[in-house]
């Protein structure tokens, strides 16, 4: 009997003295992508604008540039130029205009009628011809064109391969 309650005890202290048995627990989640943000501007929602088609007179209009005044501008007209991807519905932009050091820089925030904001950062050159160079959110640069008085702004866009967007933005406030 004493053989028995021996192993016994040996049996229970060695369970005692057993590390617990591993649990199985989820794989943790691998780090979320994070997407960047290229700006904090705002657009103003209660600000949709649809883009209206060109008729022959918009696509031949000059823009002859000028000096663009930093601030806040919202979209108050889209038009089609050519054959443009653009986009479908209505659409509120913003786009911050600042000018430092580095030159100037054109922010742009867009969202549709639903989903997810579109943003965009782009340094701006009008030597020896405009340009706008995207450091964020795009890839790549283009020729732009533009117009601007005290509290306007016009861009012309290259939106596919054959059109771009003509785009009026008034200043805030």
């Amino acid at each position: 009997m004493r053989k028995f309650l021996l192993s016994v005890a040996v049996t229970a202290l060695l369970a005692a003295c057993t590390p617990p048995a591993q649990q199985q627990t989820p794989d943790a989640p691998g780090p979320v992508p994070q997407v960047q943000a290229c700006n904090t501007v705002t657009p103003d929602v209660a600000r949709m604008v649809r883009i209206e088609e060109a008729g022959a007179v918009t696509a031949a209009v000059d823009l002859p540039g000028g000096p663009i005044a930093p601030g806040t501008y919202d979209l108050v007209r889209a038009v089609r130029v050519g054959q443009p991807t653009g986009w479908q519905g209505a659409r509120s932009v913003a786009l911050e205009v600042t000018e430092g050091a580095s030159g100037v820089t054109f922010q742009w925030a867009g969202a549709p009628e639903s989903g997810e904001v579109d943003r965009w950062t782009a340094s701006f050159t009008d030597t020896p011809s405009p340009r706008l160079n995207f450091t964020c959110g795009r890839i790549g640069d283009v020729e732009t064109d533009f117009t601007a008085s005290r509290g306007a702004l016009q861009l012309r866009v290259p939106d596919g391969a054959n059109g771009s967007l003509l785009m009026d933005f008034a200043r805030r406030g």
